[in-house]
């Protein structure tokens, strides 16, 4: 019998510029793509295109030894063989018949939910921000988006759609002082049926509130307690602007706000015209003020976020 075993994706501080990237199919001379320690160079975040390729899901069997599910031979593979070149170069085909297998749309139980919330000690983030604007405002936006604890210190976002049901949930490490560290988890993945959805999707039907998208969990909630009046959701990523995600607010107008790069914008602009056709209204708020990538970067604001400004960090 095989058991998942959690898998915890932490960075390597040395990127490789002798490799191609799997999403961009670019040379990493550039060092945009950063990759995970313990795993192969092909598995990592691309700081180019915003998008994480994350390993498989392993699996342990009765004696200790560790497996992957291949998807194209429709088997249990040793995870070995991810280090084997002939593999390496169909980790492109894997997740395009990643789609062909048909696996049932799955919910988390409300319960985890629950219980991460009343775990205790809260995780770091929770802390500081407890130390910034207090208990009331606090308990407040961590009820409202069911922000919750790991036992290891990890701060759980979960996505809980319009029908209040949980499809999904990342988990991120911080500092005590409320910036993030490398070190983070998705628990529950696609493969095994659970999707992705905007951070914040359930209360789109709550109230009335004007609806801002951002790009990260964060910064939605740190939003959401300097402005409690608007619906403050997070897309996820520089990339998370997709179909699937935003036909919830078909017929709504929104507000996107970008973090400060020349890509991030860019992105969020073409993504405006292909809304349309969702009946999706939205506008940009573009933060650069005109400025390059290079002035930014000079004056320490390239790929800031709106929280980084409401929390003095700029």
């Amino acid at each position: 019998m095989y058991h998942k075993i959690e898998q915890y994706l932490v960075f390597n501080k040395k990127r490789n510029k002798n490799i191609v990237t799997p999403c961009c199919h670019k040379s990493n001379k550039n060092l945009k793509f950063v990759t995970y320690k313990g795993y192969p160079d092909n598995y990592g975040y691309c700081h180019s295109c915003g998008k994480a390729t994350l390993p498989p899901t392993i699996y342990k069997d009765e004696f200790g030894n560790e497996f992957y599910w291949n998807v194209i031979n429709k088997k249990f593979n040793s995870v070995l063989h991810l280090y084997d070149n002939s593999v390496l170069q169909n980790i492109k085909s894997i997740a395009k018949n990643d789609s062909d297998c048909i696996t049932p749309k799955k919910y988390i139980d409300f319960l985890k939910v629950h219980e991460s919330m009343e775990r205790l000690p809260e995780n770091n983030l929770l802390v500081h921000l407890r130390a910034l604007y207090g208990n009331i405002k606090v308990d407040n936006v961590k009820n409202r988006y069911y922000i919750g604890s790991t036992e290891d210190g990890g701060t759980v976002f979960w996505n809980v759609n319009k029908d209040n049901k949980v499809q999904k949930s990342k988990i991120f490490y911080h500092q005590k002082n409320g910036k993030r560290t490398t070190r983070f988890k998705v628990p529950f993945v696609k493969d095994d049926g659970y999707h992705d959805c905007l951070f914040g999707e359930h209360l789109l039907f709550k109230n009335d509130y004007p609806v801002i998208l951002v790009e990260g969990e964060k910064t939605a909630i740190v939003c959401a307690i300097h402005f409690p009046n608007f619906n403050w959701l997070s897309y996820g990523g520089i990339n998370g602007l997709t179909d699937d995600k935003m036909k919830v607010l078909s017929g709504e107008k929104v507000l996107i706000v970008p973090d400060l790069s020349e890509q991030a914008v860019s992105i969020a602009h073409k993504r405006i015209e292909e809304l349309k056709t969702l009946d999706i209204s939205a506008k940009i708020w573009d933060m650069r003020k005109g400025l390059s990538d290079e002035e930014l970067t000079e004056k320490g604001f390239y790929n800031c976020d709106l929280e980084d400004f409401l929390q003095g960090n700029k």
